[in-house]
Protein backbone atom coordinates (compact mmCIF):
# COMPACT_ATOMS: atom_id res chain seq x y z
CA UNK A 1 0.00 0.00 0.00
CA UNK A 2 1.33 3.42 -0.96
CA UNK A 3 1.35 5.81 1.98
CA UNK A 4 3.94 8.46 1.10
CA UNK A 5 5.10 10.51 -1.90
CA UNK A 6 8.48 12.27 -1.77
CA UNK A 7 9.45 15.00 -4.22
CA UNK A 8 12.59 16.60 -5.58
CA UNK A 9 12.39 20.41 -5.96
CA UNK A 10 14.16 21.83 -9.02
CA UNK A 11 12.42 20.91 -12.29
CA UNK A 12 9.96 18.79 -10.30
CA UNK A 13 8.08 21.28 -8.11
CA UNK A 14 9.80 24.53 -9.11
CA UNK A 15 11.13 25.94 -12.37
CA UNK A 16 13.91 28.51 -12.67
CA UNK A 17 13.20 31.48 -14.94
CA UNK A 18 15.39 31.89 -16.94
CA UNK A 19 16.74 28.36 -16.93
CA UNK A 20 20.44 27.53 -16.83
CA UNK A 21 20.27 26.39 -20.47
CA UNK A 22 18.64 29.66 -21.50
CA UNK A 23 21.30 31.67 -19.68
CA UNK A 24 24.15 29.67 -21.25
CA UNK A 25 22.61 30.21 -24.68
CA UNK A 26 22.12 33.93 -24.06
CA UNK A 27 25.73 34.30 -22.91
CA UNK A 28 27.44 32.09 -25.49
CA UNK A 29 25.39 32.74 -28.65
CA UNK A 30 27.02 36.13 -29.47
CA UNK A 31 30.49 34.51 -29.66
CA UNK A 32 29.44 31.13 -31.04
CA UNK A 33 27.68 31.63 -34.41
CA UNK A 34 25.12 28.96 -35.23
CA UNK A 35 24.61 27.93 -31.61
CA UNK A 36 21.06 26.79 -30.86
CA UNK A 37 19.16 26.41 -27.62
CA UNK A 38 18.80 22.72 -28.48
CA UNK A 39 22.62 22.43 -28.54
CA UNK A 40 22.76 23.94 -25.07
CA UNK A 41 19.99 21.73 -23.71
CA UNK A 42 21.98 18.67 -24.83
CA UNK A 43 25.06 20.03 -23.03
CA UNK A 44 22.96 20.80 -19.95
CA UNK A 45 21.78 17.18 -19.81
CA UNK A 46 25.38 15.96 -20.12
CA UNK A 47 26.47 18.36 -17.39
CA UNK A 48 23.75 17.16 -15.02
CA UNK A 49 24.90 13.56 -15.50
CA UNK A 50 28.51 14.53 -14.72
CA UNK A 51 27.39 16.35 -11.56
CA UNK A 52 25.34 13.36 -10.41
CA UNK A 53 28.26 11.00 -10.95
CA UNK A 54 30.62 13.35 -9.13
CA UNK A 55 28.33 13.63 -6.11
CA UNK A 56 28.08 9.84 -6.05
CA UNK A 57 31.89 9.60 -6.01
CA UNK A 58 32.03 12.13 -3.20
CA UNK A 59 29.45 10.18 -1.21
CA UNK A 60 31.53 7.03 -1.61
CA UNK A 61 34.91 8.59 -0.77
CA UNK A 62 33.87 11.28 1.70
CA UNK A 63 36.04 13.77 -0.21
CA UNK A 64 34.28 16.85 -1.61
CA UNK A 65 35.67 18.49 -4.73
CA UNK A 66 36.51 22.17 -4.31
CA UNK A 67 34.17 24.74 -5.83
CA UNK A 68 36.67 25.96 -8.43
CA UNK A 69 37.50 22.46 -9.63
CA UNK A 70 33.80 21.58 -9.71
CA UNK A 71 33.07 24.72 -11.74
CA UNK A 72 35.94 23.95 -14.10
CA UNK A 73 34.64 20.46 -14.79
CA UNK A 74 31.15 21.74 -15.53
CA UNK A 75 32.62 24.30 -17.92
CA UNK A 76 34.63 21.59 -19.67
CA UNK A 77 31.43 19.68 -20.41
CA UNK A 78 29.92 22.73 -22.11
CA UNK A 79 33.23 23.62 -23.73
CA UNK A 80 33.49 20.22 -25.42
CA UNK A 81 29.83 20.04 -26.36
CA UNK A 82 29.50 23.59 -27.69
CA UNK A 83 33.00 24.36 -28.96
CA UNK A 84 33.55 27.25 -26.56
CA UNK A 85 36.87 28.93 -25.92
CA UNK A 86 38.43 29.14 -22.49
CA UNK A 87 37.63 32.86 -22.32
CA UNK A 88 33.97 31.96 -21.80
CA UNK A 89 34.57 30.53 -18.33
CA UNK A 90 34.28 33.87 -16.52
CA UNK A 91 31.15 35.09 -18.34
CA UNK A 92 29.49 31.74 -17.57
CA UNK A 93 30.68 31.55 -13.96
CA UNK A 94 27.52 33.16 -12.44
CA UNK A 95 25.36 30.81 -14.49
CA UNK A 96 27.11 27.64 -13.31
CA UNK A 97 27.27 28.95 -9.74
CA UNK A 98 23.55 29.78 -9.97
CA UNK A 99 24.25 33.30 -8.79
CA UNK A 100 22.50 35.07 -11.68
CA UNK A 101 19.15 36.75 -11.10
CA UNK A 102 16.39 34.20 -11.43
CA UNK A 103 12.77 33.90 -10.51
CA UNK A 104 11.06 30.69 -9.48
CA UNK A 105 7.61 29.53 -10.40
CA UNK A 106 5.72 26.41 -9.49
CA UNK A 107 5.46 23.77 -12.22
CA UNK A 108 2.05 23.62 -13.91
CA UNK A 109 -0.51 21.90 -11.73
CA UNK A 110 1.67 21.74 -8.62
CA UNK A 111 -0.88 23.17 -6.19
CA UNK A 112 -3.90 21.14 -7.34
CA UNK A 113 -1.92 17.90 -7.60
CA UNK A 114 -0.42 18.27 -4.13
CA UNK A 115 -3.81 19.22 -2.66
CA UNK A 116 -5.37 16.12 -4.24
CA UNK A 117 -2.66 13.80 -2.90
CA UNK A 118 -2.92 15.29 0.58
CA UNK A 119 -6.72 14.93 0.50
CA UNK A 120 -6.24 11.22 -0.25
CA UNK A 121 -4.43 10.89 3.06
CA UNK A 122 -0.94 10.47 1.59
CA UNK A 123 2.03 11.80 3.55
CA UNK A 124 4.01 14.24 1.41
CA UNK A 125 7.69 15.05 1.75
CA UNK A 126 10.51 16.86 -0.01
CA UNK A 127 14.03 15.51 -0.43
CA UNK A 128 16.40 17.77 -2.34
CA UNK A 129 20.09 18.46 -2.92
CA UNK A 130 19.62 22.15 -2.21
CA UNK A 131 20.31 25.05 0.13
CA UNK A 132 18.14 25.95 3.09
CA UNK A 133 17.06 29.19 1.37
CA UNK A 134 14.83 27.13 -0.94
CA UNK A 135 12.35 26.87 1.93
CA UNK A 136 11.57 30.57 1.44
CA UNK A 137 10.94 29.98 -2.25
CA UNK A 138 8.55 27.12 -1.51
CA UNK A 139 6.73 29.33 0.98
CA UNK A 140 6.42 32.20 -1.50
CA UNK A 141 5.01 29.78 -4.06
CA UNK A 142 2.51 28.56 -1.43
CA UNK A 143 3.75 24.98 -1.61
CA UNK A 144 5.45 24.48 1.74
CA UNK A 145 2.25 23.84 3.70
CA UNK A 146 1.48 20.73 1.66
CA UNK A 147 4.48 18.88 3.07
CA UNK A 148 4.83 16.99 6.31
CA UNK A 149 8.65 16.71 6.04
CA UNK A 150 11.28 18.73 4.18
CA UNK A 151 14.81 17.29 4.03
CA UNK A 152 17.41 19.58 2.45
CA UNK A 153 20.93 18.29 1.81
CA UNK A 154 22.69 21.39 3.14
CA UNK A 155 20.86 21.02 6.45
CA UNK A 156 21.46 17.30 6.98
CA UNK A 157 24.82 16.84 5.19
CA UNK A 158 23.46 14.01 3.06
CA UNK A 159 23.33 14.20 -0.72
CA UNK A 160 21.44 12.16 -3.29
CA UNK A 161 22.04 9.55 -4.58
CA UNK A 162 22.88 8.51 -0.99
CA UNK A 163 19.71 6.60 -0.03
CA UNK A 164 20.02 7.70 3.59
CA UNK A 165 18.54 11.08 2.68
CA UNK A 166 15.32 9.38 1.52
CA UNK A 167 15.39 7.05 4.50
CA UNK A 168 15.62 10.07 6.81
CA UNK A 169 12.51 11.61 5.26
CA UNK A 170 10.62 8.34 5.69
CA UNK A 171 11.71 8.16 9.32
CA UNK A 172 10.42 11.68 9.92
CA UNK A 173 7.10 10.72 8.34
CA UNK A 174 6.87 7.39 10.12
CA UNK A 175 6.40 5.53 6.84
CA UNK A 176 8.52 2.60 5.54
CA UNK A 177 10.48 3.22 2.36
CA UNK A 178 8.69 0.28 0.77
CA UNK A 179 5.40 2.18 1.11
CA UNK A 180 6.82 5.37 -0.41
CA UNK A 181 7.64 6.62 -3.89
CA UNK A 182 10.10 9.28 -5.04
CA UNK A 183 9.42 11.78 -7.85
CA UNK A 184 12.37 13.58 -9.45
CA UNK A 185 13.84 14.88 -12.69
CA UNK A 186 17.41 13.57 -12.45
CA UNK A 187 18.54 10.04 -13.41
CA UNK A 188 20.27 9.81 -10.03
CA UNK A 189 16.89 10.45 -8.37
CA UNK A 190 15.94 7.08 -9.82
CA UNK A 191 19.15 5.51 -8.50
CA UNK A 192 18.60 7.06 -5.08
CA UNK A 193 15.03 5.76 -4.84
CA UNK A 194 15.97 2.23 -5.87
CA UNK A 195 18.89 2.23 -3.42
CA UNK A 196 16.37 3.07 -0.71
CA UNK A 197 14.12 0.23 -1.92
CA UNK A 198 11.32 2.46 -3.13
CA UNK A 199 9.82 2.92 -6.60
CA UNK A 200 10.78 5.94 -8.66
CA UNK A 201 8.76 8.20 -10.93
CA UNK A 202 11.06 10.05 -13.31
CA UNK A 203 10.13 13.42 -14.84
CA UNK A 204 13.14 14.21 -17.09
CA UNK A 205 13.94 17.89 -17.43
CA UNK A 206 14.29 17.70 -21.22
CA UNK A 207 14.21 15.14 -24.02
CA UNK A 208 18.00 14.83 -24.06
CA UNK A 209 18.28 13.49 -20.50
CA UNK A 210 19.10 9.78 -20.51
CA UNK A 211 19.65 7.11 -17.90
CA UNK A 212 23.37 6.23 -17.53
CA UNK A 213 24.54 2.64 -17.34
CA UNK A 214 23.96 1.24 -13.90
CA UNK A 215 20.82 3.28 -13.25
CA UNK A 216 17.81 1.01 -13.48
CA UNK A 217 14.63 1.99 -15.27
CA UNK A 218 12.09 3.96 -13.24
CA UNK A 219 8.74 2.39 -12.47
CA UNK A 220 7.13 5.23 -14.43
CA UNK A 221 8.21 8.15 -16.59
CA UNK A 222 6.04 11.25 -16.73
CA UNK A 223 6.49 14.59 -18.50
CA UNK A 224 4.23 16.74 -16.36
CA UNK A 225 3.26 16.73 -12.70
CA UNK A 226 -0.32 16.52 -13.92
CA UNK A 227 0.43 12.92 -14.98
CA UNK A 228 1.49 11.97 -11.46
CA UNK A 229 -1.89 10.83 -10.02
CA UNK A 230 -2.33 8.29 -12.84
CA UNK A 231 1.23 6.99 -12.35
CA UNK A 232 0.65 6.58 -8.61
CA UNK A 233 -2.56 4.68 -9.29
CA UNK A 234 -0.67 2.23 -11.50
CA UNK A 235 1.95 1.70 -8.79
CA UNK A 236 -0.77 1.00 -6.23
CA UNK A 237 -2.60 -1.43 -8.51
CA UNK A 238 -0.85 -4.84 -8.69
CA UNK A 239 -0.33 -6.11 -12.21
CA UNK A 240 -2.00 -9.35 -13.16
CA UNK A 241 0.10 -11.61 -15.41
Amino acid sequence: MLRCVLFDIDNTLLLKKPTIAQMVFQTAAPVRPGLTLEDVEKAYAESEIWQGEQIRRENETGVRMGDEEFLGNIFQVYQRALGLGGEMLEPLRPVFMRSYHMEYEAVPGAGPVLADLKARGLSLGIVSNNTKSVRQVLERQRLLDYFHAVVISEEVDLYKPDPRILELACQQLGVPCAQSVYVGDHPFDVLCAHSAHMPAIWMPVNRFMTLPAGVGAPEHTIHSLLELPAALKEIETPRVN
